[in-house]
């Protein structure tokens, strides 16, 4: 006798549901009521979310301050948003000089006032008039004060971090941190601490509630070249740091470009950075190329303390050459391991052919526990012999000159490697570096977002080429098929497939752009309209693109290319913010209008034809915002968007 799914006692669904990824689950509970109304079981949510346990939404879950159906549904229907380029909502979000966005806070610089807004809160801003705050400090320092030139470097916990330096000694400026805070008492001064810099290569910032680190480029090394040295200071009286003779001097650490060789970021107390550059030098026989991996604490920022790993697998040379110039570096944090991770998104000529292709790598940060030998004495370090590839020609010729790097492949994971396009993509559209204004790549729902210039999208010759998001994503299917069970035609090509330690098959899913064409539909329009903001130049001039993507909102500023001249400086841009997570299940702000449905009912899972989710059009129009409204499809096919 047949038994469907439903009819199955509780207890074995349960055991069987508790093994699901979190969104077959909800897939599994759109097949019919009865099961909708099983996977609604709280204990069964509870122990879904426990593979999950880092996530924002089941950390408040935990604390009680929403339940945990309201947290299983806005983890799936973000990822859902982002892996399908299918935000909810898009608007402009007015015009600045320079932005940052962070924790869900934009703060937008206009001259010499800030303005500091959560994204999904902007009622609540805060406007900082940044001159009043810093010239009666930078008085004190300077007996002549000119004019200034501020740039915002960091926000992180309602603390602003920027740069301000006086224009008739440029050489010298101040870094100040400063509380965004609302609420100001009677002589309340925002200015936390204030600190003075004499080098601004490549400056950045990092801080948390309690510490702030700044680095530059402007040490020097044993070998005489410049290097990356670390500095701190204290937030907060109560978390004091140790008196230090000198910056932390990072030794052996290269590469200058952060974003794209190196990377620095503040989690969990500690201060981590990784470099993807072996040398500063080309070295002619070289084999394998290694992360460089430090953290060390944010309270004892001493030498002491650091810990390193310079041999952190990369690749081999061997693998083909790489185009730099897509090369994308980063730190991430895992939902469900809460490790940190290193991605890396490359474009290479695999295995020296002359196909180029990208991907995204993905590894696990890793430092020795212990400093190493070459640390505590550098003579017995030298005196060590280097590991070298057997039955190798190169290895031959090798003489003192060189410094070779070699290490054999360890083994490779699935979950390393996420490909642009796959064999089965029998005709990929790629777009060229130009085009492709903003990259980035978010791990928690192992999708790449491109931010690109399609002159296809709506072909008009009055108008500049269509921004529109470029999204692919791809989700773990289980076991790997074997390769006599795989039907169908693909790309006829050389490369030899990578092999796995792990037996997980993926699947990709195609790669999605969005908005649609302006013709399609009204608010297809309004979107084009407000995704491709007008320059104040016209057609003449080229756009440039700063954006930041986080889990839950993509933000990014439209301005007019570089004219290299002083009017670039104060030249304007338009912010634009596309945001993934539905307007009543903002986890930033703990406010639920209602419980929310399993999925929109106009993506793949809906029902178009159940009445019961028909909602009229509001009748409060805004052309500069477009939001997601139950039964979108159904009004634009009808012809009720706008």
């Amino acid at each position: 006798m047949t038994r469907s799914l439903d009819r199955l006692p509780f207890d074995i669904l349960f055991y069987i549901a508790s093994s699901l990824h979190l969104d077959d689950v909800v897939h599994l509970g759109q097949t019919c009521r009865q099961l909708k109304a099983f996977l609604d079981e709280g204990t069964l949510q509870r122990n879904i979310l426990q593979n999950l346990p880092h996530a924002k939404e089941a950390k408040l879950a935990r604390a009680g301050r929403i339940s945990y159906s309201q947290a299983l549904h806005s983890i799936y229907d973000r990822r859902y948003a982002l892996s399908n380029a299918y935000p909810f909502s898009a608007r402009t979000f007015g015009q600045g000089n320079n932005f940052l966005y962070r924790q869900g806070v934009l703060c937008v610089l206009t001259g010499d006032i800030v303005c500091v807004s959560d994204v999904r809160a902007p009622w609540g801003s805060v406007r900082l008039k940044l001159t009043a705050i810093v010239r009666p400090i930078l008085q004190s320092a300077f007996s002549i004060l000119g004019s200034t030139k501020t740039t915002l470097l960091y926000y992180s916990d309602r603390i602003l971090a920027i740069y301000v330096e006086n224009e008739i000694r440029s050489n010298v400026g101040h870094v100040f941190a400063i509380s965004t805070a609302a609420e100001k008492e009677t002589g309340y001064s925002r200015v936390i601490t204030a600190f003075q810099i004499t080098s601004t290569s490549k400056l950045f910032v990092r801080h948390n509630p309690r510490y702030l680190y700044y680095g530059t480029h402007s040490g020097i090394g044993d070998d005489g070249h410049h290097k990356w040295e670390i500095s701190g200071v204290s937030l907060d009286e109560q978390f004091p740091l140790p008196e230090a003779e000198r910056p932390l001097l990072f030794e052996d650490f290269h590469g200058t470009d952060i974003g794209s060789t190196v990377a620095f970021e503040i989690f969990d107390d500690h201060f981590y950075a990784v470099s993807n550059q072996g040398t500063f030098e080309v070295e002619e026989l070289d084999w394998t190329s290694f992360y460089h991996c430090i953290r060390f604490p944010l309270d004892n920022p001493v030498t002491k303390a650091m810990l390193k790993d310079e041999r952190v697998f990369r690749r081999q040379h061997a693998q083909g050459p790489i185009h730099d110039s897509w090369t994308d570096l980063s730190l991430q944090v895992s939902e469900r391991t809460n490790k940190i991770m290193i991605l890396e998104s490359r474009r290479e000529w695999v295995q020296a052919s002359s196909r180029q292709s990208r991907t995204f790598y993905t590894c696990n940060f890793h430092v020795n526990s212990k400093r190493s030998s070459r640390e505590s004495s550098p003579s017995e370090d030298a005196s060590e012999t280097v590991p070298l590839p057997e039955d190798d020609p190169f290895v031959d010729i090798l003489d003192s000159s060189n410094k070779p790097n070699w290490m054999p492949t360890p083994d490779q994971y699935s979950w390393s490697r996420h490909p642009e396009f796959t064999k089965s993509d029998t005709a990929p559209r790629s777009f060229i570096l130009a085009k492709t204004k903003f990259r980035a790549y978010n791990y928690s729902c192992t999708s790449f977002l491109d931010l690109v210039e399609d002159e296809y999208c709506c072909n008009d010759p009055s108008k500049q080429p269509c921004l529109r998001l470029r999204v692919g994503s791809r989700r773990e299917t289980g076991l790997k098929k074997s390769a006599l069970d795989v039907k169908g035609k693909g790309r006829a090509d050389a490369v030899v497939e990578p092999v796995f330690a792990d037996q997980v098959d993926y699947r990709n899913s195609p790669i999605a752009m969005w908005p649609p064409p302006a013709s399609r539909c009204a608010c297809s329009s309004r979107l084009h309209d407000i995704l491709n903001p007008p320059l104040p130049l016209g057609l003449s001039h080229a756009r440039s693109v700063t954006g930041v993507l986080d889990d839950r909102t993509l933000v990014y500023m439209v301005k007019a290319g570089r004219s290299y001249g002083a009017s670039d400086e104060g030249a304007l841009g338009t912010v634009v913010v596309i945001d993934f997570t539905r307007p009543d299940n903002n986890v930033e702000n703990v406010t639920f209008v209602a419980a929310p449905a399993l999925a929109r009912c106009d993506s793949k899972m809906a029902h178009d034809n159940d009445d019961e989710d028909r909602e009229e059009v509001s009748d409060d129009f805004d052309a500069s915002c477009w939001q997601w409204a139950v039964g979108q499809h159904r009004h634009c096919k009808a012809g009720l968007c706008r």
